[in-house]
C-alpha cells in the first residue's frame, strides 16, 4: 500500500474520506429497507440501539487515539533523530577544525561530502523505503583518516578524543535513522481499525430514523469524520514518506553553515 503516498497529501485526504461517505451510502441504501423489515425497528430500539453504539464508540475511540497517538509518536521520534545527526555533524565538524592541516581540511571535506549524500541520495531512497550503503563508505574514509592523525600536543590529544567520541555518537544517531526508515504502525492495529470502523459504521445503519434523507445525512458526517480520522493516521504513518513527512531541512541548514563552524573561518 506504500502506493498511497505518492498521491498529493490534500488529494489523499479528500479521496479517503469520499471513499468512506461513498461506500457507507452504499451500504445504507442497499441494507435499511432489509433492516428496517427483518428487526422491526423503531423509535424505542432506539435506546438499546444508542447503548451499544455509545459503548462500541468508546472503545473505538480510544483505539484510534492510541494509533493516532503512536503514529505521531514515530514521527515526532525521526524528526528527532535528524535533528540529532544534523548536531553531531556540527559537533564533529567543529572538533576536527582544530585539528592541524592536512588532516582538518581532509577531516572537514569528508563530512561535507557526508552531509551532501544525505541531502542528495540517502533521503531521497528512504522516501522509497531504501537504505543505500554509500554514507557507510565515506564515514569509514573520514576514520581512517582521524585514526592516522597523530597528535602531536596535550591540546591536541584532547581534541583527538573529543573528535572520537562525536564520531562515535554520530554512527550511534546515523544507525538509529536507518532503523527507523521503516518504522510505522503494525498491520494488526490497520486491520482493526478497518474492521471497528465497517462496524460503527454497520451499527448506524439500525438507527430508526423516519426520513430517509436525514439517515442519510447523518451517516455522510459520521463516516466522513471517521474517514478524517484513519486519513491523519495514515498522513503520520511511516514518517520518511508522502508529501506530509520528515524532510532533510535540520541537513540543508547544517550544509549552508558548515564552513562557519571553522573558528579560523
Amino acid at each position: 500500500m506504500y502506493w498511497i503516498y505518492d498521491i498529493p497529501v490534500w488529494l489523499l485526504g479528500i479521496c479517503t474520506i469520499m471513499v468512506f461517505i461513498t461506500v457507507s451510502l452504499l451500504g445504507l441504501v442497499v441494507s435499511r429497507n432489509w433492516i428496517y423489515q427483518k428487526m422491526h425497528l423503531s423509535n424505542e430500539s432506539n435506546e438499546a440501539i444508542n447503548g451499544y453504539f455509545a459503548g462500541v464508540g468508546v472503545l473505538y475511540g480510544l483505539l484510534m487515539g492510541l494509533v493516532a497517538v503512536a503514529a505521531w509518536g514515530n514521527f515526532d521520534n525521526v524528526d528527532d533523530i535528524a535533528s540529532k545527526e544534523s548536531a553531531a555533524i556540527a559537533a564533529l565538524y567543529r572538533d576536527v577544525s582544530a585539528l592541524d592541516q592536512p588532516a582538518k581540511k581532509s577531516l572537514q571535506q569528508e563530512l561535507e561530502k557526508y552531509t551532501r549524500y544525505v541531502i542528495e541520495v540517502a533521503w531521497p531512497a528512504h522516501q522509497k523505503g531504501e537504505t543505500p550503503p554509500g554514507g557507510s563508505l565515506i564515514l569509514s574514509e573520514f576514520h581512517r583518516h582521524l585514526g592516522n592523525y597523530h597528535p602531536q600536543s596535550i591540546e591536541q590529544q584532547i581534541l583527538m578524543t573529543e573528535a572520537v567520541s562525536a564520531f562515535n555518537k554520530l554512527i550511534e544517531v546515523r544507525r538509529a535513522r536507518l532503523s527507523a526508515v521503516n518504522t510505522g504502525i503494525p498491520a494488526v492495529f490497520w486491520v482493526t481499525i478497518l474492521f471497528g470502523t465497517v462496524f460503527n459504521i454497520a451499527l448506524s445503519y439500525f438507527f430508526h430514523v423516519s426520513s430517509f434523507r436525514t439517515h442519510m445525512i447523518l451517516t455522510a458526517v459520521y463516516s466522513g469524520f471517521l474517514g478524517s480520522a484513519i486519513f491523519l493516521i495514515i498522513a503520520l504513518d511511516h514518517p520518511f514518506r508522502g508529501d506530509f513527512s520528515v524532510s532533510s531541512d535540520a541537513y540543508v541548514f547544517l550544509l549552508e553553515g558548515l564552513k562557519d563552524l571553522d573558528p579560523i573561518q
